[in-house]
């Protein structure tokens, strides 16, 4: 008897790793095995911990961030309230805060996770091989994909995309670029005390990334990609030689690839990428009485504006109400940054609501894409979303949740500054936190265009990587990773 618990006790612990493991090969595969694999996992885990979750006592950072969990459901909660005895009943309103409660498993995975190192039990070793060749494989996927107009399970590619696995969605780029620096690091591990042998592979390495995410036509992830390579040539002395030279073998690619859709995709990556996504945010940011007080800021913004004006009359914009509100212009996200802010002062304290961008667009016909001769007017678009985390959470959690999500990017920022002498480690240990760090800035950038935070993709990823990041004092005392 005591020898079959025994081993039951095995299984389950390796169990356990296995299925937090297959987390990034559950992104290839959906929503669906995502979230089976969220209830998995911790069911598996509250097994394992059973009381221990509540005679555990919590970091600060913990806490902050079941604060923020509080906020969404409090926020959402507050807003059916609101709809329910003042506006009328709302079907959507009620399932928002359905969805609200649910949402709360993605902090009991991060909760799990984090207790799971804690006591022993999960080892990161296995989700670090795993994360490192489904990203490789899903690469070499895709330039397969490009080359022969269709992946090995047979799916075609589009005259734009090459999604492989992904099929019909187009985040194939995204997923190479999410897992890339764990394969990168796992390599630079694997071959640390080799150097002509681990220069030559990680290269190999790092283009096969690279070329996957460039050819996939996902160009945000390619420029978050670079970045990404910049700051570990910053970070990794192993790898300050390797970087170089893996960027000029992919912009050689670039240059030379015969693909015109590709070619015209990149070339025209500034206009759509930094003119149209990041220009416009900082322009928001920063204080209007900066701006006409700086010619040369004022010139740089209206020059911006100009730009995506002129890509505006080459549009065909719908000109009824119902059709403008699903039109999305294809010049920037300016227009859903207002639309988000406008939302925003509806309710600025405790926001509207998780998930009520979508609704206040589709009430409110004013935020539709209109155009306009005065440089001072403010376009208004409307999508699902306002595609950009730090403005979600504005809009439906309001000051409140951003002020959290502020302090917990403060924690993170104070993170990367006392561990710079960890990134340079030589150890496993070492090369894992750095992935996992390099991993979640490019996540968090603020100026970029992202999905929802309340989607399953977006949330279940994020808190994946955040776990490891709090987890980080643990693994760095491991002698056992």
């Amino acid at each position: 008897m005591i020898s079959s618990k025994k081993n039951f006790s095995i299984d389950s612990v390796l169990l356990t790793n296995l299925i937090f493991a297959f987390f990034p090969i559950s992104f290839v595969l959906g929503n669906l095995i995502i979230n089976a694999n969220v209830i998995l996992f911790c069911g598996l885990g509250l097994f394992h911990l059973r009381s221990k979750i509540l005679t555990t006592k919590f970091d600060l950072s913990i806490k902050i961030i079941f604060l923020l969990f509080f906020a969404i459901i409090f926020s959402t909660s507050l807003n059916f309230i609101k709809s329910l005895y003042f506006e009328g009943y709302e079907h959507a309103n009620l399932t928002n805060l359905i969805k609200s409660v649910v949402f709360f498993r993605f902090f009991l995975m991060l909760l799990i996770t984090y207790l799971l190192y804690e006591f022993d039990i999960l080892k990161f070793k296995y989700f670090f091989l795993s994360a490192a060749f489904t990203s490789i494989l899903v690469a070499l996927d895709i330039i397969y994909q490009y080359f022969f107009g269709y992946n090995i399970a047979g799916i075609k590619s589009t005259t734009f995309y090459n999604s492989g696995f992904f099929g019909s969605e187009q985040i194939a780029g995204g997923f190479i670029q999410n897992f890339s620096f764990f394969s990168i690091m796992f390599m630079t591990f694997i071959f640390k005390n080799k150097n002509y042998t681990r220069f030559i592979l990680i290269t190999i390495v790092i283009c096969i990334l690279g070329v996957g995410i460039l050819v996939s036509g996902n160009r945000m992830p390619f420029i978050l990609y670079l970045f990404g390579l910049v700051l570990t040539f910053f970070f990794s002395d192993k790898l300050r030689i390797i970087i170089p030279s893996s960027l000029i073998c992919i912009f050689v690619f670039l240059i030379f690839v015969s693909d015109a859709a590709i070619k015209n995709r990149y070339h025209s990556a500034y206009d759509h990428i930094v003119v149209g996504e990041i220009v416009p945010r900082l322009e928001i940011l920063i204080p209007s009485g900066v701006i006409s007080k700086f010619p040369t800021l004022q010139s740089f913004f209206k020059k911006n504006y100009e730009i995506n004006k002129k890509a505006a009359k080459s549009l065909e914009v719908p000109s009824n109400a119902a059709a403008g509100r699903k039109f999305i212009s294809q010049t920037g996200e300016k227009g859903l940054i207002f639309t988000a802010i406008d939302t925003w002062s509806r309710h600025k304290i405790f926001g509207n609501g998780m998930k009520s961008f979508r609704i206040t667009c589709q009430i409110n016909p004013q935020y539709i894409l209109t155009e306009t001769t005065d440089f001072s007017k403010k376009l208004r678009q409307c999508s699902n979303h306002p595609h950009n985390y730090y403005f979600e959470i504005l809009t439906e959690t309001g000051i409140i949740g951003l002020s959290i999500v502020l302090i917990i990017a403060l924690f993170f920022v104070i993170f990367i500054f006392k561990n710079l002498k960890v990134f340079k480690g030589n150890n496993i240990e070492h090369f894992f936190i750095l992935a996992a760090a390099i991993t979640l800035i490019l996540e968090l950038f603020p100026l970029k265009t992202s999905g929802s935070v309340f989607t399953t993709n977006d949330a279940a990823y994020i808190v994946l990587i955040s776990s490891i990041i709090l987890s980080h004092k643990k693994i760095l005392k491991a002698k056992n990773f």
